[in-house]
């Protein structure tokens, strides 16, 4: 679902998704059901430098050798894949030894190869650390928020955030930091121009709750700059819930998964207090709070000088709905 997402946004010429069950093959943790999944203890344990349960047996070579066929029948000569040498988890069919040869198998084992139209195995992320990968993906603006890494996500989809690939992820996301902020001007300006453009600046400041003592305000920062804020409140009305306002990422960074971040911590405070959250989210939002769990809970509605939205709810795994 998320390579369907991600090649829908990068306007991908064709996608094909091939349907293979390797749980026939299975020697995995990933595709055997009565393996566990190895975890840390937190999302900044180390990952162990051996080779781990979750190594799927010649998972890229089954990989490469279908691209290399779906290349072929196109007359593509070119095939990438995302593989790394350097925070890989000691993955065998990850090092540049396996790449280069099985491009070389690539070239004897073809029509093209033996015609003398060379296949490329390009690896461009291969000797970069996940951190450098990360950064190159916020300046490119990949859409960050669109992928999915985790080995052991819930029936929800969302993430577990202790296997090796969670933690690999969550040590390189280190450059984005969240933190509680308080009300000030880059928070009000940050607000205003995410949220409120072309209204009076007095609009992005809520009276009421921005200043009240039992709201929680989240900052996402890269570097010292704001770049993302959202607002827990203790809704007056629906008391045992709580409510995300003024949700706002700047619109450089938007698509990194900045969004998400926030959300997801605001969704572990919840939970902790063992309360539901629900918000008014603008459509553009939706997709957004629809991976991190939410479900649409009120027909569309139209807020004035602001735009059409949805009321969307979540509730913690531990409550029933």
């Amino acid at each position: 679902q998320a390579a369907q997402a991600i090649a829908k946004h990068l306007g991908c010429v064709e996608h094909q998704v091939l349907h293979l069950d390797l749980r026939g093959i299975g020697g995995s943790a990933l595709t055997d059901a009565t393996w566990e999944v190895p975890k840390g203890d937190t999302p900044q344990s180390p990952v162990a430098s051996d080779i781990p349960v979750t190594y799927v047996p010649a998972r890229n070579t089954l990989f490469l050798s279908l691209a290399l066929g779906f290349a072929e029948a196109r007359g593509i000569q070119t095939i990438a894949i995302g593989v790394n040498a350097l925070d890989y988890s000691g993955y065998p069919d990850c090092r540049p030894e396996f790449i280069e040869q099985f491009e070389r198998l690539a070239n004897l084992a073809t029509k093209d190869g033996v015609e003398g139209r060379s296949v490329r195995i390009l690896a461009p992320l291969q000797d970069w650390t996940k951190e450098q990968i990360w950064k190159e993906a916020l300046a490119l603006r990949a859409p960050v928020a669109l992928t999915f890494s985790c080995y052991d996500p819930d029936d929800q989809g969302q993430a577990c955030g202790l296997c090796d690939s969670c933690r690999l992820r969550a040590q390189a996301n280190a450059a984005v930091e969240l933190r509680e902020v308080s009300v000030d001007d880059a928070f009000i300006d940050l607000r205003h121009r995410n949220l409120r453009a072309g209204q009076p600046r007095e609009s992005a400041f809520y009276p009421g709750v921005d200043d009240a003592d039992d709201t929680f305000h989240l900052g996402a920062f890269l570097g010292e700059k704001l770049v993302g804020l959202a607002t827990l409140q203790t809704d007056p009305i629906e008391s045992c819930e709580l409510r995300i306002r003024g949700m706002a990422v700047d619109e450089a960074t938007r698509g990194l998964g900045i969004g998400s971040a926030l959300v997801m911590h605001l969704q572990r405070r919840a939970e902790a207090l063992g309360t539901g959250i629900w918000c008014n989210a603008r459509i553009l939002a939706v997709p957004m709070y629809e991976r991190c769990g939410f479900s649409i809970c009120s027909e569309e509605f139209e807020i004035p000088l602001i735009g059409p939205h949805f009321d969307m709810r979540w509730l913690p795994p531990s409550q029933p709905s």
